[in-house]
């Protein structure tokens, strides 16, 4: 495991990202691409509505669709996005939903899963202790000092709302990489901590929130946390500044030189919640959150009820 926390620290590097106050980045250097460990993507634009529920309570229209099909084709770079029903899981559209992306930051979720898990499980406190160490520092992206002491809710507060990378390493030698990993497993959440860095899916992405927003993930009172946790996050230049205030109900972002990424938990027509997963790579960062931006609102403006 030691080897693999040095492979994840020594990866780890920041990119810019605006904030609400203060301005924490996200994750990672640039990588090797990563190696084809799912299903192979369609490379094309799909499920249309309706396709996977005989009558849906909510669809993106097929005009939205058509119009978020014609943006990600005139785009310089590559994207996997999910429209996801919260309460029912059904699939509003995808594009590339199992197309394997460096994770960037998104790993965290998988750090605060677990965590959560173990505080259910009372094996773990929110009160105990850990201190992070020099191996836990990057190049950027560390707002923790080494040899600070903070609480297992201090170190999960940096983790997400700051997206803070000491915290979150610090958080991963306590609860342990191949733990993490097998609760993900567990829950068919395609987030894999690999020797190359954290990969994921946008599906993988969106079972995690879906999961998280219909309660089957932990406990009521866990679950409450961690969408608390989530809407503070910082990071608010991709989908809470692309919606109406208050639309977006918990999400997180992340970033690499090469890949931007922004997930979350919406709310639709009568505060229906859904999920919204936007991944992107292989282009500029304010490119790319420009185009996250403008999936966001077409998907929003495009839900309706049947």
């Amino acid at each position: 495991m030691r080897r693999l926390l040095l492979l994840i620290a020594f990866t780890l590097s920041a990119c810019g990202g605006a904030t609400a106050s203060l301005q924490p980045q996200d994750v990672a250097a640039r990588q090797a691409p990563v190696a084809q460990t799912t299903a192979l993507a369609s490379h094309t634009a799909g499920p249309r509505p309706g396709s996977q529920a005989v009558s849906p309570a909510l669809i993106v229209t097929p005009e939205a669709a058509d119009q978020i099909d014609a943006v990600l084709a005139r785009q310089d770079g590559r994207a996997a996005v999910v429209v996801a029903g919260g309460r029912s899981g059904d699939i509003l559209y995808a594009f590339d939903p199992d197309e394997p992306v460096f994770a960037a930051s998104l790993y965290k979720l998988g750090v605060l899963l677990e965590a959560e898990r173990r505080i259910d499980a009372g094996t773990l406190l929110p009160s105990d202790l850990i201190t992070v160490t020099a191996a836990d520092q990057s190049e950027n992206g560390s707002f923790t000092a080494a040899e600070s002491v903070l609480t297992v809710d201090e170190a999960l507060e940096r983790t997400i709302v700051l997206s803070d990378n000491a915290a979150a390493l610090a958080l991963i030698r306590r609860l342990g990489v191949s733990t993490i990993q097998a609760t993900l497993d567990r829950e068919r959440i395609y987030l894999r901590f690999t020797a190359d860095g954290a990969i994921t899916t946008a599906r993988g992405i969106a079972t995690f929130f879906g999961e998280l927003v219909r309660g089957s993930l932990v406990s009521r009172d866990a679950s409450a946390r961690m969408l608390a946790r989530l809407s503070r996050q910082r990071t608010v230049d991709r989908l809470p500044a692309a919606l109406p205030a208050g639309a977006v109900i918990a999400h997180k972002t992340g970033n690499l030189g090469f890949a931007t990424h922004d997930a979350g938990i919406v709310a639709g027509p009568g505060g229906a919640p859904i999920v919204l997963v936007v991944l992107t790579w292989d282009s500029a960062e304010q490119d790319a959150i420009e185009l996250i931006k403008e999936i966001a609102v077409l998907a929003y403006a495009g839900l309706a009820r049947t």
